[in-house]
């Protein structure tokens, strides 16, 4: 149940964050305030009554899923994205964003260490799990029924991801790999010059805004050409010209053999006593370095609806060379003050560095045949600092106190992204003057996170053997975006731009300083009004849980959630004094429920809760602005309405022999005023949001684990792991809110009708592993059909991979890994027709750790 409103008084008075910090400062006081490192340890009787308990996922009240360290190593996967997708009713869609049961990022939220994480992408919520490498996490806990504890942003699930923590031993590990993809790797590719530090995925200003630039739009001040009407303005063509000239003028791609991909990791972690006083401090640091290289060529169709059907209207293929450097660090500190006390600080970099460089080259609308170039660097990042503490206080109810504190920074930079385009005209390719003919954009996003949150456990003893077990706590989370874009271009000034032997040179050639001149080609600005935002949201939510267990054989869960949110988005013109606010709050209440029935190796779980998805930042805003990724015009929606959502789950599960087990799930949800994406009319379509009227997502899960001792031998060794989800969904959308639209009912998007995941592995104790996975995903619509044509729909992929690690003895270890071995061709179409079509090639690589 939520209850909703907009106020512009709501933002007046926001959490400040020294309330959030003195907070965090005062949980860490209360929880170690009697704890004197003197103390003798005090030597209690302890009962263990119960069943042993193997799996968080058997022991837990919910439907979850936990993908731990020992997965990561048999699956040789080497980020999130990779791994999860191997989960049962789990999709990674784009190779970066994790669908749980059909449902986008919309329908998710991630979480590390329990606080919330912003976003470097542009229009995306959720991080892209592509982010993370396996290397800094411990385990993900994907959590499929909703509980209190975690945010009400809840359809498809609560990715819970937990980083590694120092153990009690002294270790270090390095390890260095060499791999190679086919048809990439020691081929010839593209390459653009960047600056010392391009190795490392820094860039140190070398395609940064030039000096004269940055001065003459300092202050958010507009380039423009002075005039009568602008007064002190704008700028003289003498000044614009230097302008210009202070651009690098690198434009053209380099052709050089492609070198091997390479990777380098070392961990380090140790602990120490702290004097005779029974504490200690412990500590784990690990660094990991990646660098590789991907091309692809890509076939790209459009199509239009004429009398006879669908008819052919881009017919364009893409070429390009991807270098991607990867580098993450994570360093965690912590003291143990005794059994029952301890303080832990965890810091964690992520970085991902994507320098594209290609050209697509075709015909456009059946009537131009063109070429144009892009060549991109992105740098993305994720800053994270947590502090958090846990505190056990048997004597009270075995109260069980935990907190943290975290400040998550996370960073988009794209400096100096270039686009031009050359038309062909008879049998030679001219540099076109159109206005959108050469664009150098600069563009940059922050969006941070703080977060507090303070939980509370105790346990009380009932009749008989029943146990009840409560749990209540608060949550404040504050989240700031900012972004901003600038546009410039060369505009032809028409005199010398007539000679059209200058036009088939090459823009090296055209773009020397003699020609960026007022009567050749000048500089100028076009940001658009709306390519600048801030945006902000802020709740404060408080829970409460219980839970009654009888006697190990029936455990009846609960709880309620409220939460306080308020969100705005403010979209203005740099050099303007215009502004377009959206603003929406509501206040929630979030009921779950779970029982789970126990019957020796069988448990019996149903599940009910009540959940919501709110719209995203850019989705509030009226203002249009254009998708960085996709180009496409995107206007958002100031009325839209949140969306609640009602879910229905139901899991038997049986667990026999030492490791086996088996599951059959089931889940249904239904969605009043789902958000949906529709195309509205015009020349070039342009993106909004409506509420939908209804939907539905429903779908089974089926996994099992197998091992094959029964058999003897080498039987012993081998086990099975297998999985299916049969996922169907429906979203219904009502007349008025049709657009151009083709379809008024359809499946949700990037939603796969059926997944499928098997594993086969050989694990002797011999310190050899062998594992084969199977990763098989059937059709999805990636992009929603409009003016009669059918959706667009990628279709069916199937993925083997090969991992073996060997042991040679107490210090080395070898692995070797094979990836995408069937090498199926990548393919998206509309109406039987091909959109999208590419092979991604084969990987191998070698990989050898040493541990000291």
């Amino acid at each position: 149940m939520h209850m909703e409103g907009h106020s512009e008084a709501c933002m007046s008075n926001p959490v400040p964050r020294s309330r959030i910090l003195g907070l965090a400062v005062a949980a860490a006081l209360c929880g170690i305030s009697g704890v004197a490192f003197s103390q003798e340890p005090r030597v209690e009787e302890i009962s263990v009554v119960g069943q042993f308990v193997p799996d968080e996922k058997r022991e837990t009240a919910s439907v979850s899923n936990v993908v731990g360290s020992e997965q990561f190593t048999r699956s040789g996967d080497s980020n999130i994205a990779e791994s999860l997708k191997r989960v049962a009713g789990l999709s990674t869609v784009g190779g970066k964003f994790v669908y749980v049961r059909g449902l986008g990022e919309r329908y998710s939220t991630t979480l590390l260490n329990g606080a919330i994480l912003p976003s470097p992408e542009p229009i995306n919520r959720v991080v892209p799990m592509d982010l993370f490498p396996t290397a800094v996490l411990e385990s993900v806990l994907v959590q499929k029924t909703y509980s209190a504890q975690f945010p009400s942003e809840f359809g498809g699930g609560v990715l819970q991801l937990r980083t590694k923590k120092s153990i009690d031993e002294f270790f270090w590990n390095v390890s260095s790999s060499v791999g190679m993809t086919t048809e990439v790797n020691f081929k010839e590719g593209m390459t653009i010059p960047g600056g010392d530090l391009a190795w490392l995925g820094y860039d140190d200003g070398y395609r940064g805004i030039p000096e004269a630039l940055r001065s003459a739009t300092e202050g958010d001040r507009e380039l423009r050409r002075a005039s009568r009407f602008s007064g002190n303005g704008g700028y003289s063509s003498a000044e614009l010209q230097s302008i210009g000239q202070s651009l690098r003028n690198e434009y053209l791609p380099r052709y050089e053999d492609l070198p091997a991909n390479f990777d380098f990791s070392t961990s380090l972690g140790n602990f120490h006593e702290i004097g005779n006083t029974g504490a200690t401090i412990n500590y784990l640091a690990a660094v990991d370095y990646s660098n590789s290289w991907d091309q692809n060529e890509i076939e790209r169709k459009t199509y239009k609806v004429n009398n006879e059907g669908l008819a052919l209207d881009d017919d364009l293929v893409w070429n390009g060379t991807e270098h991607s450097i990867d580098i993450s660090g994570i360093f965690t500190t912590g003291i143990d003050f005794n059994a029952n006390h301890n303080i832990r600080l965890t810091s964690v970099v992520l970085r991902k560095t994507d320098d594209s460089v290609g050209f697509v080259e075709g015909d456009i609308a059946q009537e131009a045949y063109i070429r144009r170039t892009e060549l991109e660097w992105i740098e993305r990042e994720l800053f994270s600092n947590q502090l958090q503490g846990d505190h056990y206080f048997p004597e009270f109810n075995e109260l069980v106190i935990n907190w943290r504190y975290s400040d998550v920074k996370a960073e988009r930079d794209s400096p100096d992204h270039r686009r031009y385009r050359y038309d062909l005209e008879g049998d030679v390719f001219r540099f076109s003057t159109r206005a959108d003919g050469n664009v150098r954009r600069f563009s940059v996003l922050d969006d941070n996170a703080e977060d507090f949150g303070l939980d509370a456990t105790m346990v009380f003893y009932g009749p008989g053997s029943s146990t009840i077990t409560t749990q209540a706590g608060m949550v404040i989370n504050e989240k700031e975006r900012d972004s901003e874009i600038r546009r410039y271009s060369f505009f032809d000034r028409g005199r010398r731009t007539r000679d059209r032997e200058l036009l088939e040179l090459s823009m090296e050639e055209i773009f020397v300083p003699d020609n960026i001149a007022p009567d050749a080609f000048e500089l100028r600005e076009f940001t658009r009004p709306t390519d600048n935002y801030v945006a902000r949201n802020e709740s404060e939510s408080w829970y409460v849980n219980g839970e009654i267990n009888f006697d190990d054989r029936l455990r009846l869960s609960g709880g309620v959630r409220l939460e306080d949110f308020r969100q705005s988005v403010d979209t203005f013109d740099l050099f303007r004094d215009a502004e377009v606010n959206a603003r929406q709050d509501s206040q929630d209440v979030l009921p779950a429920f779970s029982a789970t029935l126990i019957q020796n190796d069988h448990q019996f779980r149903l599940a009910f809760s009540e959940t919501l998805s709110r719209p995203d930042f850019r989705e509030l805003s009226a203002a249009a602005f254009t998708d960085p990724i996709t180009g496409r015009e995107v206007v958002g929606n100031p009325n839209l309405l949140i969306t609640s959502i009602t879910n229905y789950d139901f899991r038997w599960e049986w667990y026999f022999g030492f490791s086996d087990y088996m599951s059959v799930g089931v889940f249904y949800k239904e969605f009043e005023n789902p958000i949906e994406s529709i195309i509205q009319g015009g020349a070039t379509g342009i993106q909004t949001f409506a509420n939908a009227a209804s939907g539905e997502n429903q779908g089974i899960e089926v996994e099992a684990y197998k091992s094959l001792d029964f058999l003897g031998g080498i039987g012993e060794d081998i086990y099975l792991q297998a999985n299916v989800s049969f996922i169907d969904s429906s979203v219904e959308i009502s007349e008025e809110n049709r657009g151009i639209v083709t379809n008024l009912s359809r499946p949700l998007q990037g939603q796969s009708d059926w997944l499928f995941n098997f594993q086969a592995g050989y694990e002797p104790f011999t310190g050899t592993t062998a594992t084969l996975l199977y990763h098989y995903f059937g059709e999805r619509i990636t992009e929603v059909g409009i003016e009669g044509a059918p959706d667009l729909y990628e279709q069916p992929f199937g993925e083997l991979n090969f991992n073996f690690i060997r042991e040679l003895n107490d210090n080395w270890k070898i692995q070797i890994k094979g990836r995408n071995l069937l090498d199926e061709r990548s393919e998206i179409t509309q109406g039987g027709l091909i959109s999208t079509a590419y092979n991604m090639g084969r990987q191998f690589s070698f990989q050898v750790d040493y541990t000291f």
